[in-house]
């Protein structure tokens, strides 16, 4: 080989190595934010998609005609007020004014939250030690969704394009319960998404364990929950505030915690802190990865 195309080719190799690291630390540190108008979007796709595939009767279209004239010419009255008389003839009036309803307990959500987008404040980021490593600080500003699911809804948290999570709030004849969880990941320009089905996994203070699995992964917390009075907003509100800490995972030298803030008048999330400190096995070999971050609403009321 002559000098003039050795060096050619020297410099080829060079511009090569030098588009190969520009193109992985592009892949590196691509954080994209997401606006309040990405979500609503995303939002409103859903519900077109949950609207085409809903196509039951609703409850007026499957009650019987003669039901509805019946309760149109009053029959069946008399001996209603009979049953009222009576009851009016054996109550004593002292008994019934000293009476008084017991107060009663609440042990977690009451309902489920209302379909919207709701604006949250974020702090907190990612690192994963790979290769030359990645690293991503969120953006102040994020978004959970609740769009509605085959059991209930589910609870999008989105950081940025490129870091999202969901939970599935199912209501079941015990409460609400966890359905599911996603979590995704996109590092080095690869997705990751996990994707868990939750069993005996209540919202409320009886709480004390959430076991959540796939094929290939499994997540098995202890749980301890409390309800108490804390800031949200700027209003003071009642709160489920369930503490999670992974005691079986995908590794055995996995750390989670989560401490989650659910309120209890609407059942929407409205706080939490996570922190992980992961071993993950690649096809690179085992790669450290941290999380730490913490989310508020700002707002009790979605987006228009």
């Amino acid at each position: 080989m002559d000098k003039q195309k050795k060096t050619l080719l020297i410099v080829v190799v060079v511009a090569l190595a030098v588009a190969g690291v520009v193109a992985g630390r592009a892949f590196r540190t691509t954080t994209t934010e997401i606006g309040a108008a990405d979500a609503v979007d995303r939002l409103e796709q859903a519900l077109d998609e949950d609207e085409q595939e809903d196509s039951s009767p609703s409850a007026d279209e499957s009650q019987p005609d003669d039901a509805v004239d019946e309760a149109a010419d009053g029959s069946g009255d008399d001996s209603a007020n009979d049953d009222a008389e009576a009851s009016d003839d054996s109550a004593e009036p002292d008994e019934a004014e000293s009476a008084e309803p017991e107060p009663a307990v609440v042990s977690g959500p009451v309902r489920l939250p209302d379909v919207g987008v709701y604006p949250i404040s974020v702090t907190g980021g990612e690192q994963l030690d790979l290769a030359t490593g990645a690293a991503r600080e969120y953006p102040p500003d994020g978004f959970i969704t609740v769009t509605p699911s085959a059991c209930g809804v589910e609870i999008r948290t989105d950081f940025v394009k490129e870091r999202w999570q969901s939970l599935e709030w199912c209501d079941t004849e015990i409460g609400l319960e966890l359905g599911e969880e996603q979590i995704f990941h996109q590092f080095f320009g690869l997705d990751d998404l996990v994707v868990r089905s939750c069993t005996d996994s209540p919202l409320s203070v009886d709480a004390s364990s959430w076991t959540c699995q796939s094929t290939d992964s499994v997540a098995e917390r202890a749980v301890t929950a409390t309800v108490t009075a804390a800031d949200v907003a700027g209003e003071v509100r009642s709160v489920l505030v369930v503490v999670t800490t992974l005691v079986l995972g995908d590794h055995p030298d996995n750390v989670e915690t989560i401490e989650l803030w659910v309120d209890v008048e609407t059942g929407l999330p409205v706080r939490e802190t996570r922190t992980y400190d992961f071993t993950l096995v690649t096809p690179l070999g085992d790669a450290g990865y941290t999380e730490a971050y913490e989310w508020s609403v700002t707002s009790l009321v979605p987006l228009d």
